[in-house]
């Protein structure tokens, strides 16, 4: 799930759009597919213009923190402003429409503070052990309103509603901490640098130095300034705001002189890419630049039908591994060069 701007005054007004399909199974194996179309819904609206969260909401999923909402059937609540009203409802039905689904959707205008406590419901504490050791978790994200419990593992990342994507709820995310984490179990895995590309909130990146804190530097990059500076903002909540380490910048990896003076690309020999195929496959040459000689790479954002087609934009590359979350695939890539990792 995408994560969105707050307001900061009571005035503040917002708009949510209700997103519902016109003909709902009646059955729990029925509503599990339906659920499963709206979320593919959910992730190309998500990055549309004028969107700044989409909440996916079902009958079978519970969350910690207050004011938590069921629902009788699968449903979206897609949170934008008034002033994007019309042209975020277009984009959902025209997205839908090349989907084939029939959708009803109910646009609604608020105004307050209730923004707030309308992502609460949706945020919640994630504990992440390496494979092979489920009982024993080693990392955490939370939200600063969950307090930590006693076996809780030291290593974590605290992470509140911001205005960017990226809070370790959706599929792609995870799928990018759980490899992290099944990496830092391995005791010869010791990368000096890392590189975020399209950090978003730059919890992939904060979460290698929590786990990696001898790290050399991390480097956060993203072509919106407002990720940018979340991503800083995050930094300073978990104590890192002062660090030298931590670089964050804004980075568009589709600018047309990005091949013009390829050595002024930051470069790591550990590299997260959490950014949907629109990107990744374009981009590919120029990422596979930043990674340096026996670093590793991880792709993600990927839905499973969209993996191969990524996986082919990334020939001089060697696959090291490959982990799957509901519909999302993210991939581990090696350059040859150096040990690479694990």
């Amino acid at each position: 799930m995408t994560s969105a701007e707050q307001p900061e005054t009571q005035t503040d007004t917002w708009t949510t759009v209700r997103v519902t399909l016109v003909e709902s199974a009646e059955d729990e194996a029925g509503m599990r597919l339906d659920a499963d179309r709206l979320e593919g819904l959910a992730a190309l609206i998500a990055d549309r213009e004028g969107v700044g969260g989409v909440e996916s909401r079902d009958p079978f999923t519970f969350v910690e923190g207050p004011d938590f909402v069921a629902v009788e059937r699968p449903e979206l609540v897609v949170y934008t402003t008034p002033e994007a009203r019309e042209a975020v409802l277009g984009d959902i039905t025209r997205i839908a429409s090349m989907l084939a689904m029939a959708i009803a959707v109910a646009a609604e205008d608020h105004v307050g503070d209730a923004w707030r406590d309308a992502w609460k419901r949706h945020y919640r504490t994630l504990r992440f052990a390496p494979e092979g050791a489920p009982e024993r978790p080693t990392f955490m994200t939370r939200p600063s309103w969950i307090a930590r419990e006693p076996d809780d593992p030291e290593a974590e990342l605290v992470l509140d509603p911001g205005r960017a994507f990226g809070t370790g709820l959706h599929e792609s995310t995870r799928a990018c901490l759980q490899l992290l984490v099944n990496l830092a179990a391995v005791p010869s895995w010791q990368p000096r640098r890392v590189l975020d590309l399209g950090c978003g909130s730059g919890i992939l990146g904060l979460s290698a130095l929590r786990l990696r804190p001898d790290l050399g530097g991390l480097q956060l990059t993203d072509h919106d300034p407002e990720a940018v500076d979340t991503s800083r903002e995050n930094a300073a909540l978990n104590g890192l705001g002062e660090d030298a380490r931590v670089v964050a910048q804004v980075l568009d990896l589709l600018t047309e002189d990005a091949d013009d003076a390829p050595g002024s690309d930051p470069r790591a020999d550990f590299v997260f890419a959490n950014i949907r195929p629109r990107v990744l496959i374009p981009a590919a040459a120029r990422i596979t630049r930043m990674v340096e000689p026996g670093g590793l790479l991880v792709l993600s954002g990927i839905l499973d039908e969209e993996a191969e087609r990524v996986r082919a934009a990334y020939p001089e590359l060697e696959e090291r591994g490959r982990l799957h979350d509901n519909d999302w695939t993210a991939l581990l890539l090696a350059r040859a060069g150096g040990p690479g990792g694990a």
